[in-house]
């Protein structure tokens, strides 16, 4: 049946196949990185993103996919273009990127990447200039530190996800010498992941891994928002889609065989009992509950195959760095009882409690470097995993 149905999807390609709708190719040129050459291969490549996933970590599951028979129904019926756009999101994340394209087209000629002299009055005459295209500012292009301009350099490093200090600095001017291309380009990649992206439901967790952030979301409002650390680029936190189903109160930690062998197999058990580690009857090693728990206090469980999980930490320092990739993969929270109290929960010190969640909240675990914020702003992360790069190595040019 299948081989049937893969026929008739083909003599269905092949009958349309030099058919384009210059509105779908218009779309393509100005709003992805495809490369499709008919109307069929344009839509596929828009609807479904044609990413390369051999080299990330996750579920492939978690993207949308829309079924390839469906969009050649839709070419042989003559409206692949309106098709495309009823698939396309109606969010404001993902029209707030496409608005911000078009702006972007529109200052093109009066973009200038800067260089930089190190004659600080004549690095602030072009720093203005690019604060007054990229965030709308009207500050006279003087060489003077003015309030005016302190306050379009703070909100330019909030927007980069630099250290928001006021400070002219490497990272800073390194930022502002992208090439509107590079910016456009980067922008595109992430309109391809929203595009593909699940639709939400009204309640659910979104956790943003190169923001370092996690959002929670009732109703189709923002409720609460804290920092995260997440895996480090060799133990990277995966993409996946699950639903939250248990809290689990002073929890024991279970040290996980890759982790074992990798940072405690060749400990003494002198040197492991001075890191509160323990040996359990069946010889695997664990943790304790207590104050020095790696997952501190709490943990909230959407059981997946990759055992990664949203927990508590002792090691609150690391809140207060810019870049938090430091976890073996789970997701470390800056404020776990608040979440814990927002879910409508108190917590209880002593013995491992678990609590089954009295009704699941969606969980997601997303990569955006690029994305329109709670407050219609344009928000920039660095690639920390490299997957701009990586989902983007294919060519849709058929």
């Amino acid at each position: 049946m299948r081989q049937i149905l893969w026929l008739l999807l083909f003599l269905q390609l092949s009958l349309f196949a030099d058919r384009v709708d210059p509105r779908l190719m218009a779309y393509q040129e100005r709003y992805s990185l495809c490369h499709g050459k008919s109307d069929y291969t344009i839509s596929e490549c828009l609807l479904n993103g044609d990413l390369d996933y051999s080299r990330f970590r996750g579920d492939r599951g978690a993207y949308r996919k829309i079924d390839k028979h469906h969009i050649a129904e839709a070419v042989a019926q003559g409206r692949a273009y309106a098709f495309t756009m009823q698939q396309i999101p109606k969010t404001e994340r993902y029209r707030g990127l496409v608005a911000y394209i078009d702006y972007l087209e529109g200052i093109q000629k009066a973009y200038v990447v800067p260089r930089f002299s190190g004659d600080e009055e004549d690095d602030i005459v072009k720093m203005k200039h690019l604060f007054n295209l990229l965030l709308l500012t009207d500050m006279e292009e003087t060489p003077e530190r003015t309030p005016e301009f302190e306050a379009a350099l703070l909100a330019y490093q909030e927007r980069e996800g630099l250290a928001v200090d006021g400070k002219i600095g490497a990272r800073t001017r390194k930022a502002l010498q992208q090439s509107i291309e590079r910016i456009i380009v980067k922008l595109k990649k992430n309109l391809t992941i929203e595009r593909i992206s699940m639709p939400k439901p009204s309640t659910y967790v979104r956790i943003n891994i190169p923001e370092y952030q996690m959002h929670y979301y009732e109703n189709d409002t923002l409720i609460l928002s804290m920092k995260i650390v997440v895996g480090k680029p060799k133990m990277r936190t995966p993409i996946f889609n699950r639903k939250m189903k248990f809290i689990v109160e002073n929890p024991t930690w279970n040290v996980p065989p890759s982790i074992y062998k990798k940072e405690y197999a060749h400990k003494s058990e002198s040197q492991l009992r001075k890191l509160g580690l323990r040996y359990n009857r069946e010889g695997k090693l664990y943790q304790p509950s207590g104050r020095r728990n790696a997952l501190g206090a709490v943990k909230f469980l959407f059981p997946n195959k990759f055992n990664v999980y949203m927990h508590d930490t002792p090691a609150k320092h690391l809140f207060n760095r810019v870049k938090r990739a430091y976890s073996h993969g789970c997701i470390r929270l800056e404020k776990p009882m608040v979440l814990l109290q927002q879910l409508g929960y108190s917590y209880h010190r002593g013995k491992t409690q678990w609590i089954t969640l009295k009704e699941e909240i969606p969980v997601f675990v997303e990569y955006h470097t690029a994305w329109i914020d709670e407050e219609g702003q344009i928000q920039f992360r660095r690639d920390i995993y490299g997957y701009e790069k990586k989902f983007f190595t294919r060519k849709t040019n058929r």
